[in-house]
């Protein structure tokens, strides 16, 4: 039984749960009147004044500090000592913040536009692909518009919970909201139902005869076995026939076991032929393992990579010999069935 069921819905969270959103926006190339109202441009105006106030506030107060101190140290006046450190220079560092507020509202609103010209009029976008149209990390990003949703410009806006999508409109995200909750239902069903199978596995009892279960967990070691050796055996040809001979001796130990009245029939294949094919393939290993390969090595070889055609052939057989029962039964329904359609007058030859 696969237990990997969940493994296209759970392999991106984000993606299965946006399925519905978007249905909702397809065909959407244009800002509508929903999508301006939560696309917001807060800071225009703030953003400029400060910016302008900050700016002539700042080189108006440090002139007057300076003009203010040299007259108070060439007159020696210290009045306007206090004057400078107390009023002028604190008006000073007031402007500066001004201006340095201003300027990070007006770079905050110009990357709002371009976030805005970045959805191309749909209702959410994947945070990665602003990352690399900003040139900034997908955490920056992230916290970028959390920033801009605190502050009004996306007043529907929501962030997932995998921090991968923005979604601009409350709509969005119920959706979101929605198709993540039937995902978790799903993925609790799953895992029930996978639970409940395990248990049903556990506690099913195996009525196959020990002697039979033994020779067929030996067989599946044989198996893995032949694996393992066309894994280290490099050439081309004999790996081409060690995965034939794999995959016909894992059919052969798979229909025995639903079957196993026809273990009888493959036992001399467990406890000769197949052990001794696998001593041949320890054989090959050993001769492709050595350093200096002289004319006995390859010979010997070859004789193996050709016995290995004439060990297949014989394997496919013994598996066809396996269905021939089944092979039997099908000729003897259709016989009778020809023969019923036939005195029923319902075959073709029967047919005016």
């Amino acid at each position: 039984m696969n237990f990997n069921i969940l493994n296209h819905d759970v392999r991106n969270v984000a993606n299965g749960a946006l399925d519905e959103v978007r249905r909702s926006v397809a065909g959407k190339r244009k800002l509508s009147a929903k999508s301006n109202k939560t696309a917001v441009p807060v800071g225009r105006v703030s953003g400029t004044v400060l910016t302008v106030l900050g700016s002539i506030g700042s080189s108006m107060f440090l002139i007057a500090s300076m003009v203010t101190g040299t007259i108070g140290y060439k007159l020696g006046i210290s009045v306007m000592y206090s004057i400078t450190a107390f009023v002028l220079l604190p008006c000073f560092v007031g402007s500066t913040v001004l201006l340095a507020n201003g300027s990070i509202i007006r770079k905050r609103l110009k990357r709002f536009r371009r976030y805005v010209e970045q959805t191309h009029g749909l209702s959410y976008f994947m945070i990665k692909d602003f990352s690399s149209a900003a040139g900034r990390s997908s955490k920056y990003i992230v916290k970028d518009l959390r920033k801009m949703i605190a502050v009004g410009m996306f007043p529907e806006g929501h962030i997932d919970d995998k921090e991968t999508y923005f979604m601009l409109d409350d709509e969005s995200y119920e959706l979101y909201l929605r198709s993540q909750e039937n995902m978790r239902m799903r993925e609790k069903e799953e895992t029930l139902r996978q639970k409940q199978e395990q248990k049903d596995k556990f506690n099913k009892k195996d009525t196959m005869e020990p002697e039979i279960r033994k020779a067929i967990n030996e067989g599946r070691q044989y198996v893995q076995k032949i694996k393992n050796a066309n894994i280290e055996i490099p050439g081309e040809e004999i790996s081409r026939k060690l995965d034939r001979l794999e995959e016909v001796t894992g059919k052969i130990y798979d229909y025995v076991e639903s079957r196993p009245e026809k273990f009888p029939e493959i036992k001399k294949f467990t406890e000769y032929f197949l052990p001794t094919t696998l001593k041949l393939l320890d054989a090959y290993r050993q001769f492709d393992n050595q350093p200096v390969k002289g004319e006995n090595i390859s010979t010997a070889k070859k004789e193996i990579e050709d016995t290995m055609d004439t060990i297949n052939l014989a394997f496919e057989n013994l598996l066809d010999d396996l269905f021939r029962d089944a092979a039997m039964d099908v000729s003897t329904d259709i016989s009778v069935l020809e023969t019923m359609l036939a005195q029923e007058g319902l075959s073709q030859k029967n047919i005016k």
